[in-house]
This record gives structure tokens, C-alpha cells and sequence, in this order.
């Protein structure tokens, strides 16, 4: 059966690469998984966006006039980005490691398809709630000054400036909300590198500034990049609530918020409102 086939190619997995050792699963696993999807995916989106190759994709982009970055922003772009990924993930998915075998979460028997499914849901509502109240709290004021302006240096954000923040801002906005979902539903360590890969993959896209056919949309989270002070969360339900998206949903860009099958870019579709 192909369940059976999966278990032993995942039994092999963890035995040839991690001695079943749920420490090694959760640090470098884990940690693998991210950098793996992170730099795949955003070294695609930063060539795109520093080559204008391949030109027919160039129409998908949605923040117009686009500015292709400087030699200098480039640098202090991935400068920031790596220092958030090196100096402020390694210690603390190496805490986050050992609070993993302290709750003991589950490396051998793979896990239903309905308990991967289940836990995403929590892990959805927990991020949207952990990701909008901190998300709202860094734009206080002084808070913002302090930490948050840096991340919104980037009006018109390209993929890689997910990880563009201050090392505070990463901890508490960027991972915590991710990790709490998975802390609190005991997860099986496949189920975390799905969660984990996925949540990247979507982060870089919702900040590249490309909305893709038949791909999420771009539009929302670059509204909030472009006003300030619309759509604080991931998937907009604390925004509807709080009425935080009331702007957004007046704007041209929430008709063109939505997922499109046509080869067209979603401008053709839905123009700009005279």
C-alpha cells in the first residue's frame, strides 16, 4: 500500500539522516526546511525583480512604478535578512529544539491525513490571532519607531523583505505566531515541516509584489505596506472583525484579491477606477 511505502521511506529518512533523534529533528530538520524554501523561492523573485527576466512576467507585478533595488539596498537587504536568520533563528530554534523533546512530539508513526488537517486549522486560527495582536501592537507609536518603521522601509516590499525586521520584530511577529500553533497541538515533526515550508512559501509571496495566476493573492498584504494602517493580519479575519480592512475593501485592489485562472494580469482584468 502506498501508506506503507511512505512510512518506510520516512522510517529511512529520520534513521539515515537524523538517528531518530527528535532534537536533530526539530533544530536542523526544521531549520533546514526554512532556509531550503526560503532561498529557492526568494532568490527566484529577487533575479525576477533585478533582472526583468523573464519579461512576460513583469506584467503580473502590482506595485507600479516599479523601481528595480540599488546595488547598496540589495546589500543591506540580504544583510539583515541573513543576520535574522543566523544570529536570531539558530539560538532560538535551538530553544525551541528542546522545549520540542520536552513535550515529546511524535517522530515514527506518520500522521492521518484528518490529524495534519486538524492541526492546520488550529495552526491558521493561532497564527491569525498571535500575528495580528502583535502585528497591531509594533505599530503602536513608539513601538513602531523602535522596531517595526524598519520592516516598512519597503513601501513596495519585494519577496525577501519578509525577513527584512528588527530581530525583536522577527521573534514575536514572525515565528512566535507560527510556533505556538505547533507547541500546542503536540505535532508530529512532518506535520511542523509542512506548516513551516508553507508559511515561508507564503510570506515571500505575499511580499514579492506578484500576483500570479492561479497563485494566492499579493494584494492585500501589499495594501497594508502601501497605507499603513489596514490589514494587520494573515488571513483577515481579526481585520473584519476589528474593522481594520473598512479602507482595503473600498479599493480596487480588494476586487483584484482573489485567486485568477486567466493568463492576463489580474490589472487587465479588474483596471484602475477613474
Amino acid at each position: 500500500m502506498f501508506t506503507d511505502w511512505l512510512q518506510y521511506r520516512w522510517n529511512q529518512l529520520i534513521t539515515t539522516w537524523f538517528d531518530n533523534n527528535l532534537f536533530a529533528m526539530s533544530f536542523y530538520g526544521t531549520l533546514a526546511v526554512i532556509y531550503s524554501m526560503f532561498w529557492t523561492v526568494g532568490l527566484f523573485y529577487l533575479f525576477v525583480d533585478m533582472t526583468g527576466r523573464p519579461g512576460f512576467l513583469m506584467k503580473y507585478k502590482i506595485q507600479e512604478p516599479y523601481t528595480p533595488m540599488t546595488k547598496s539596498q540589495l546589500l543591506d537587504l540580504i544583510g539583515q535578512v541573513l543576520f535574522n536568520q543566523i544570529v536570531v533563528m539558530v539560538p532560538l530554534f535551538y530553544l525551541m529544539a528542546h522545549a520540542s523533546e520536552w513535550r515529546q512530539f511524535p517522530t515514527g508513526q506518520l500522521p492521518s491525513l484528518a490529524r495534519i488537517v486538524a492541526d492546520f486549522i488550529v495552526f491558521i486560527v493561532v497564527d491569525e490571532i498571535v500575528f495580528y495582536y502583535t502585528h497591531r501592537i509594533v505599530h503602536y507609536g513608539p513601538l513602531y519607531r523602535l522596531i517595526h518603521k524598519r520592516h516598512h522601509l519597503w513601501q513596495a516590499p519585494v519577496a525577501i523583505s519578509s525577513f527584512y525586521c528588527h530581530p525583536v520584530e522577527h521573534v514575536i511577529c514572525n515565528i512566535m505566531p507560527v510556533f505556538i500553533g505547533i507547541f500546542l497541538m503536540q505535532s508530529h515533526i512532518l506535520t511542523q515541516w509542512l506548516w513551516y515550508g508553507l508559511v515561508i512559501f507564503i510570506s515571500l509571496t505575499i511580499h514579492s509584489g506578484y500576483h500570479f495566476p492561479c497563485m494566492i493573492s499579493t494584494e492585500y498584504h501589499d495594501y497594508h505596506h502601501l497605507k499603513f494602517n489596514q490589514n494587520f493580519g494573515s488571513i483577515g479575519l481579526l481585520d473584519w472583525i476589528h474593522g481594520t480592512n473598512n479602507e482595503f475593501n473600498k479599493s480596487i485592489a480588494y476586487k483584484r484579491d482573489r485567486v485568477f485562472m486567466s493568463c492576463q494580469s489580474i490589472k487587465q482584468l479588474y483596471p484602475d477606477e477613474n
